[in-house]
């Protein structure tokens, strides 16, 4: 039975295919590793976000509170 490989192909071949391969892995690497680096920004981010919504909900919570004594007080003033 006939090789499915001739043996001058595989001789030639081989080298860079192992050469690919190792690049491959190296540039596999190197875009898991910037994915990461985003990944992590986006944490940054993120808890930058949540940290103004917080904020966002505190100043609501007082503007809220300061609203309802200023109507409370406005009745009192109009009822009197």
């Amino acid at each position: 039975m006939a090789e499915k490989i001739p043996g001058w192909l595989e001789r030639l071949l081989l080298p860079k295919l192992s050469s690919l391969e190792g690049e491959l892995k190296a540039f596999r690497g190197e875009v898991a590793g910037e994915f990461k680096a985003v990944n992590e920004q986006f944490k940054a981010v993120n808890g930058r976000i949540d940290s103004v919504e917080k904020q966002t909900a505190s100043l609501r919570n007082e503007m809220t509170a300061r609203f309802d004594a200023l109507r409370s007080e406005m009745s009192v003033r109009f009822d009197a």
